[in-house]
């Protein structure tokens, strides 16, 4: 599950640097660039397969602290903890590096007249206090826009809430009364794309669920071979590039679906790992967070530089160019992971010891304590 969150961490990156640096798709004789462009546009897919991952170890969280003992301040500070060591330098730096390519470098690509469709907004009206305040606020595309160019900050709002509502809705179910998470359903009735992804991310639920319902049935053996594997494999392969031909409306939840089936036979059969997948889990684990909460600023930033109004024809040069800034996203990353995602430990118990009595600051034993945030 690292190993995918490094993949799909990377395949978004990849999809916004073509598409900053590449100009929009035209028909070409080369099959070599046909497929960059389509491999381009999985940067949302990769998001909602991000989503089903979240799912599962939120949940696995979740239903281990209830069984210990729920306690939504514990629970807030460890979720908070996680997202805020990232999120607010992450926004430091969009709104740096932003500022200094608006009215320092002009940068056509911030002032629009690149045209590229993962940034038409403006820039400079998303980087006013207001736009901030709501951002730390977890209210990016529900009441304003992500701060500055940084577009995908949209989806940690969308998990923040997806936090909020599942343990709501799971106590209020387990107590037979109802929670006062579940308020914050109401930012469904302003996006309804917020609740539609929520049918994403509860596949991850679903997978989470299934996995202890088989494991628990002594009786039912687990599943052998790679004929599993496989199958489900080629089914979530095919959901995932059917995707690609058309804007369907329910593409989302049915690929979310496929994946959670797949990850479902990969934990079941538990296959020997890949050559080369420890590294792969390696990046996933420590850094992929801060690769997506900070790629698009530092990419934006790249190309302010490199860039004149027109972006580029797919020439080897310019592939060149997106690898390039592609691995210096990566590294960057890696470099801000360790200021960051890693002392994400350390920023919960000071929180616990500063806003929990020391009656209360048990970790629960339910949760997933071996990831110290890194996946729960």
């Amino acid at each position: 599950m690292d190993a995918f969150r490094c993949v799909l961490a990377t395949a978004v990156a990849f999809g916004h640097a073509w598409a900053l640096l590449i100009r929009d798709y035209q028909p070409s004789r080369s099959v070599a660039v046909d497929a960059l462009y389509f491999a381009a546009g999985f940067a949302h897919a990769s998001v909602i397969l991000f989503f089903v991952l979240s799912g599962y170890w939120i949940t696995k969280s979740v239903v281990g602290r209830v069984r210990a003992g729920w306690d939504w301040r514990l629970y807030l500070i460890d979720r908070l903890s996680r997202l805020m060591i990232v999120l607010v330098p992450a926004l430091a730096l969009s709104g740096l590096l932003d500022s200094i390519a608006l009215y320092a470098l002009n940068s056509p690509t911030h002032l629009g007249a690149t045209d590229t469709f993962v940034l038409r907004t403006d820039v400079a009206a998303n980087l006013q206090p207001e736009v901030l305040a709501g951002n730390l606020l977890f209210l990016q595309d529900i009441l304003v826009r992500p701060y500055g160019s940084n577009g995908p900050l949209w989806s940690l709002a969308f998990e923040f809430w997806y936090y909020v509502w599942f343990p709501a809705l799971l106590l209020s179910w387990r107590l037979r009364r109802p929670s006062l998470g579940l308020l914050a359903l109401l930012f469904a009735f302003l996006t309804p794309y917020l609740a539609l992804g929520f049918l994403s991310w509860l596949c991850g639920a679903l997978l989470y669920f299934l996995e202890a319902r088989l494991r628990s049935r002594a009786h039912l053996p687990l599943l052998r071979g790679l004929g599993p594997v496989l199958a489900a494999g080629a089914l979530f392969a095919g959901v995932l590039f059917w995707g690609r031909t058309g804007d369907f409306s329910i593409e989302d939840p049915l690929l979310a679906l496929a994946f959670a089936f797949f990850l479902l036979t990969l934990l079941l059969t538990n296959p020997r790992p890949v050559p080369g997948l420890r590294r792969l889990a390696a990046y996933g684990a420590a850094a992929s967070f801060s690769l997506y909460a900070t790629h698009f600023p530092l990419m934006a930033f790249a190309t302010g530089l490199f860039l004149g109004a027109q972006r580029l024809a797919p020439t080897p040069a310019a592939i060149g160019l997106v690898g390039l800034t592609l691995a210096g996203s990566l590294a960057a990353a890696w470099l801000f992971s360790r200021l960051t995602e890693a002392r994400t430990g350390t920023l919960r118990r000071t929180l616990r010891r500063m806003l929990v009595p020391p009656s209360a600051r048990r970790r629960p034993s339910g949760s997933a304590s071996a990831s110290d945030g890194q996946n729960d």
